[in-house]
């Protein structure tokens, strides 16, 4: 997995809380993160961090983006999807891919565990196990 996203988000946090310093505003690292997650439309730094691991996981960096078609709403996805393609998550949007996809990522459509989740991979339950799986 590429942390080069989470260690963006890691140094903005920093710069924030160097920035409200230099205003005479002394915040926590921690605060600092619960800012930048807040402000990319987060409940907190873990929902980001661990939305943006599993976006790295699915869609590794420099990989073709025609490879699978994105959508900005979960119901945009549902309505473009057919039965035979896959719904996954991507930070705060969505795409669609098929069975080729997933077997670049290394895994399997026709495994047990992969049959269990379904064709759409949004909740957070599905999220976990997935990224296990990718992990």
């Amino acid at each position: 997995m590429s942390s080069s996203s989470i260690e963006s988000l890691k140094i903005k946090a920093k710069l924030l809380q160097k920035a409200k310093k230099s205003k005479g505003e002394d915040i926590a690292l921690k605060e600092a993160f619960k800012i930048i997650a807040k402000t990319a439309g987060y409940e907190n730094w873990k929902a980001l961090k661990d939305s943006y691991e599993l976006a790295d996981l699915v869609n590794p960096p420099r990989w073709a983006s025609q490879w699978k078609k994105w959508f900005s709403t979960i119901e945009e996805a549902r309505k473009f999807a057919t039965p035979t393609e896959y719904i996954l998550p991507y930070r705060k949007q969505f795409f669609v891919c098929d069975d080729n996809y997933l077997r670049e990522l290394g895994l399997d459509s026709s495994s047990t565990e992969l049959l269990e989740l379904g064709r759409e991979w949004t909740d957070d339950l599905t999220r976990e196990r997935l990224k296990r799986l990718l992990s």
